[in-house]
Order: C-alpha cells, then sequence, then structure tokens
C-alpha cells in the first residue's frame, strides 16, 4: 500500500509517548505491542494495566454462546453424543452467563453479540428433518434470549435458523426478531451444509432486507479427509484455511447469484475478516480478465468489476491473534464502515481471553486514524445493528 493511500485513508501511527490508559494497554499500543512475542500470556496485560478516566464504548458482534440443555437435546434428537460436548461442559464462559459478565468486565467489553452453536448441520438426522430442526433451532433462540433479558445493557441475540426450507427459515428470523428482539439470524456456510444460492434462501435474504436486520454467515466444514484413503482431516486442515475456505466460497455463491443486486441494502456479515477475499481479490479480478479474453466470463447477470460486489459484505476481527496487517487488509478491501470488532471468544485459549484481547490488540496496533478505530470497535456496529 502506498504512503499517499495511507494518508488518503486517514491514518495515523498507533501508540507514542505519555501516559497509557488500561483499554490502550490491554489491546496492545505502546509498551504493550513491544510484548508481542515475548511468550507472555496476553492476559498479562490486563494483569498489568492501570486505570484511566478516558473510556471508549467496545462492542464484540461476533461471540458464540450455547447451553448444555440445548446440546443435550441435539444428542437425543440425534441418536448419538456430539463429539464436541466435553469441550462445551469444561468452558464455563460458554455456556454460562455469569461467567461471561466477569469475561466482558475484565476486559472492559461494553456489550456482546451472541451467536449460538453448534450449528444445526453438525447432526445430520436433526437439520434433515423438518420439526426436530425447527425444535431444536427455537429452543436455543429461547435459550439465548433469556440471557439476554437478564442482562439486555450487555448482550444482544443472534437467531439460529434452521435451513430445512425457506418457510422454516424466515418463519424463525421473523419470531427471533420480532417477539425476541434479536439483531439478526445466521446460517452455516459450507459444503455440508446447503448451497447459499440454493432457491430456498432467496426467500430469506428478502425477509432480512424487509425486516431491516442482519445476517452472519458461519463456516461450517467437519474435520472430513482432504484425501481419498484417509479417515480424517490432517493437521486440523478443516478448521484452519477449510473454514476460510468455507466463507470465500459463500460469498462467491451470493455475488454471482445476484443477492446484492435484487437486495442493495442488505447487510451479510462474514466471519474471519472475510475469508481470503481480502487477500486474493488483485488475483481473483485478474482471473476473471483473463478468462473473458477467450469467452470463458462467470455464468452471471451481475455488472463488472465483479470485485466490486463483494465489497458490499461486512466482516468481523476474529483474527485469533495479533494479527494487525491482516485486518488493515480487511480495512482497505471493505472499507472502514463496514469492519467491526469481532472476538469469536469465548473460543481460544486460556478460556477465550487469546481470541478477545488478540483481536482487541490488533485492532489497536493498526495504523489507523482514532475515529476509525472508534468506528470498528463501536460505532460500525451501534449502526449496523441499530444499538445506538
Amino acid at each position: 500500500m502506498s504512503t499517499e493511500s495511507r494518508k488518503n485513508r486517514g491514518r495515523t501511527a498507533a501508540g507514542g509517548k505519555g501516559s497509557i490508559d488500561r483499554r490502550t494497554l490491554l489491546t496492545g499500543t505502546a509498551s504493550a505491542a513491544g510484548m508481542v512475542g515475548t511468550g507472555l500470556p496476553l492476559s498479562s496485560f490486563a494483569q498489568t494495566a492501570t486505570t484511566s478516566s478516558v473510556t471508549k464504548k467496545r462492542i464484540d458482534a461476533h461471540t458464540h454462546f450455547s447451553s448444555l440443555k440445548y446440546i443435550e437435546l441435539l444428542e437425543k434428537q440425534e441418536g448419538r453424543p456430539f463429539v464436541l460436548a466435553g469441550m462445551y461442559k469444561t468452558r464455563p464462559s460458554i455456556i454460562d452467563a455469569k461467567v461471561r459478565l466477569d469475561m466482558l468486565d475484565r476486559n472492559e467489553i461494553d456489550l456482546q453479540v451472541l451467536v449460538p452453536l453448534p450449528w444445526l448441520e453438525a447432526f445430520p438426522r436433526v437439520v434433515a428433518d423438518r420439526a426436530l430442526a425447527v425444535q431444536a433451532a427455537r429452543f436455543i433462540n429461547d435459550e439465548i434470549a433469556a440471557v439476554v433479558a437478564a442482562e439486555p445493557k450487555r448482550f444482544r441475540g443472534v437467531a439460529l435458523l434452521p435451513t430445512f426450507d425457506s418457510e422454516t427459515m424466515v418463519a424463525e428470523l421473523h419470531r427471533a426478531v420480532k417477539e425476541l428482539g434479536f439483531v439478526g439470524g445466521y446460517v452455516a456456510v459450507g459444503h455440508t451444509a446447503k448451497p447459499v444460492d440454493h432457491p430456498d434462501f432467496e426467500a430469506l435474504y428478502k425477509a432480512v432486507a424487509d425486516l431491516d436486520v442482519t445476517l452472519w454467515l458461519h463456516p461450517s466444514q467437519p474435520p472430513l479427509p482432504e484425501y481419498a484413503g484417509e479417515k480424517v482431516s490432517k493437521y486440523h486442515e478443516w478448521i484452519q484455511i477449510g473454514w476460510p475456505y468455507d466463507t470465500t466460497s459463500a460469498m462467491y455463491r451470493i455475488v454471482f447469484a445476484g443477492v446484492f443486486d435484487r437486495y442493495p441494502g442488505i447487510r451479510i456479515v462474514t466471519h474471519h475478516h472475510g475469508g481470503f477475499v481480502p487477500y486474493y481479490a488483485a488475483r481473483m479480478a485478474g482471473s476473471w480478465e483473463d478468462f473473458d479474453e477467450f469467452g470463458g466470463s462467470e455464468p452471471t447477470k451481475i455488472s463488472k468489476p465483479y470485485i466490486n460486489h463483494f465489497k458490499k459484505f461486512y466482516c468481523d476481527t476474529a483474527c485469533n491473534n495479533f494479527a494487525p496487517k491482516v485486518l488493515e487488509l480487511a480495512l482497505d478491501f471493505f472499507g472502514p464502515e463496514r469492519v467491526m470488532y469481532g472476538s469469536d471468544a469465548p473460543f481460544g485459549a486460556d478460556g477465550g481471553q487469546s481470541f478477545m484481547i488478540g483481536s482487541l490488540k490488533s485492532v489497536q496496533a493498526m495504523q489507523i486514524s482514532p475515529e476509525v478505530r472508534s468506528a470498528i470497535l463501536s460505532g460500525n456496529a451501534s449502526r449496523i445493528l441499530k444499538m445506538a
């Protein structure tokens, strides 16, 4: 990126001399940034930070929450134990609202958006049965609603949507928004989920636009093997590179299906800062130009350049650890009004602290103006999710 482009976007150098307030130290500017790579746990920033009268609002726009009752219901419906049940049971911050509140206070997070897990696609019998899918989705959404109702200033809910057919998706979105007060819904994406350009999704996109709410996409690839003859994914490829691919593929399907043309104001949030798109945008654009030269253009009616349609998505900052340059690429691609702080907590080491602090520290270390940083940390979420 050129120096001039940085200047045009209102960037300023992060850090500087002088006193450092607790929130600044928590997110890794100044001397805290120098601690990267020292081997010290990220949570140590919170322990060594000092308080200050200077405060800035923080909204974590993508976190996860679950319920043991929900998992038990899914296990009963599916007829087998959930393979990750042990992790949910041994990490209180996933299932206990009081523990989560302590986590918010410790990291000075004002509000979290709760996206329920696990998705129904992890349970083939459930997702393929209309009645079971609806029952499970309503159950976890009601569980999330109870958490939000108890602490409305600290939490907002996102609805799990059963994707069996158009009617089930739209009906649960309407119920969650109109009756439970949720800010939107989410669907699992990936090659074991229903393709997001399937005709069933058209009614969902229309409902999201009509209700003026937000839709989250969440990757869902299971640990399937990458090669024939193997029984399981090696080296955790399924989640480490498989999930960004899930998100990227879903973005392709939505763009080339013309969803943004039909619903120009629709808000769709991509997980993990937009998958691979911000990094491969130039390759994507160059490839389309190359195909056009020998008559291999994409089977779509959307206008060119195609890459501009991908910029209509929103993204979160869930980078798992310290990765400010990665987030700067996402910011460059999507623009300063479409990036929201999102941690993916409480997953990650140290009970979820690593993901939360890693993302915070990364946002603070980005070479951006204070105004853009404030927009990422809270302003964009307030506007996009209508929480002002």
